[in-house]
Order: structure tokens, then C-alpha cells, then sequence
């Protein structure tokens, strides 16, 4: 590398730690008065006791939902800005343990099949199990927590190869409207209003960032269904 480009390359490393380093403060400080809001809002509604008007009850409600969800947001933004610094040790997984660990602590997961399917030459593996258990957890939770059926079927597919596996997470869910699906990937973004499905719209921007990291590339398609496929490669 010339020095020109290798002036740019530190730049830009430098720029990126920076940004990274200013969402990580901004994030951590707003949680604080957020924690103040939602206090005093329950300390006021405790003052006016029983004897108030129900439309003042509801916007109690909504106000304290509303400071949640920011808090669960500002959460997801740091977790995002520490992606690269935290959870980062190595250790030996079993792979069919990780994913039966990850189903366990899916919510409203009665009326869910999980159909699960491994063609592993070693059941276990050396690697990033925080960061792998934390995809498997955010595209499994999605299956779920998106599904429009009474009764859900989700499908976890693993194939090791020579240098890397290959998983798939997929569903029979009303899959994703075509003129969205380049928008899903971006921080925050839902396709069912946060009203409709309670979520911080922030688990496949950071499932990306951990898989960039490791080397993967993390991809979205429909199935024949029209349910929703994520798969994405993780290097050995």
C-alpha cells in the first residue's frame, strides 16, 4: 500500500473509532434522563392517587411507554457501537447446544415449530459463541416475533464446509413487501409500525455488523412460500 492510501486507511479507521466512540457517549448519557422521566411520571401518577380521569391514566401509559421504548433503543445503539469490543472471546461451542440455548429464551414461542436440520462434521467449534448466539437469537426472535400465522413454522439450517458454515434461518411468515426488503438492514427500521409489533428495529442492523466482522455476509430472500430466508456464511 502506497503512503497516500495508507494515510487514508488510518483516517478513516480513525474517523470511524471516533464516530463510533461519540454514538457510545451520546447513547450512555441520554439513558440517565430518560431514567428521570420515567421515574417522575410515576412518582406524579402516584400523587393524584385513584380518583383520576382515565384519558390522563392512558397518557401516563403511553408516556411511560414511549421512554421505555427510547431507553430499549439507546440500549441498541450502544450494543451496536460495541460490536467490535465486547463479548469477543473464543471459546469451543456445540453448535445444535447453541441453538436449542437461543430457542429457549425466544418469547411467545407456544404455537412455534421449530423444524432443525445440521449437516455438521463436527458438532462442535472453536469461535465467537456470545456473537454467534446473538445472530442465531436476533434472526430466531424475528421468525417469531414478525409471524402473522396462528400456528409458526421456523426453519434452522447448518452446513459446515471446508473453510466455513453455512446457516439459514427461515419461516412461513408473510415474508417482506419487495420495495422494503434493501430497508431492513438499516438501524431502527421495521416494516409494521413499533404500535403494531414492539420492536427496536435494531437486531438485524447489529446481526450485520457482527457477521461483517467475522468475515460473513448476511442475506435476505423470500422463500417459496413467501415466508422470509436469512443466511449467512460464518468462517471458520
Amino acid at each position: 500500500m502506497i503512503d497516500s492510501e495508507k494515510k487514508y486507511h488510518e483516517e478513516l479507521i480513525a474517523l470511524k473509532n471516533e464516530f463510533e466512540e461519540f454514538v457510545y457517549i451520546v447513547s450512555h448519557d441520554i439513558k440517565t434522563p430518560m431514567r428521570a422521566i420515567s421515574n417522575i411520571t410515576t412518582w406524579i401518577e402516584e400523587d393524584l392517587g385513584t380518583h383520576v380521569d382515565n384519558g390522563v391514566l392512558d397518557n401516563f401509559k403511553l408516556l411511560k411507554n414511549r421512554v421505555e421504548r427510547l431507553e430499549k433503543m439507546m440500549n441498541a445503539l450502544l450494543e451496536l457501537s460495541r460490536v467490535n469490543r465486547t463479548e469477543m472471546e473464543l471459546y469451543e461451542v456445540n453448535i445444535p447446544k447453541l441453538v436449542a440455548d437461543c430457542i429457549e429464551t425466544i418469547d411467545n414461542k407456544l404455537e412455534v415449530e421449530f423444524h432443525l436440520s445440521y449437516n455438521l462434521i463436527n458438532e462442535n467449534a472453536i469461535l465467537l459463541g456470545k456473537k454467534l448466539q446473538k445472530v442465531l437469537y436476533n434472526l430466531l426472535d424475528n421468525a417469531v416475533r414478525f409471524h402473522d400465522k396462528e400456528k409458526k413454522n421456523v426453519f434452522v439450517e447448518i452446513s459446515e464446509e471446508e473453510t466455513q458454515y453455512v446457516i439459514k434461518v427461515s419461516d412461513d411468515g408473510p415474508g417482506i413487501p419487495e420495495d422494503v426488503k434493501e430497508k431492513i438492514f438499516s438501524i431502527f427500521y421495521t416494516v409494521n409500525s413499533k404500535d403494531v409489533v414492539d420492536s427496536t428495529g435494531a437486531g438485524l442492523a447489529i446481526s450485520t455488523k457482527i457477521i461483517k466482522m467475522v468475515g460473513g455476509v448476511l442475506t435476505y430472500q423470500p422463500t417459496i412460500n413467501n415466508g422470509s430466508l436469512f443466511k449467512f456464511n460464518w468462517p471458520k
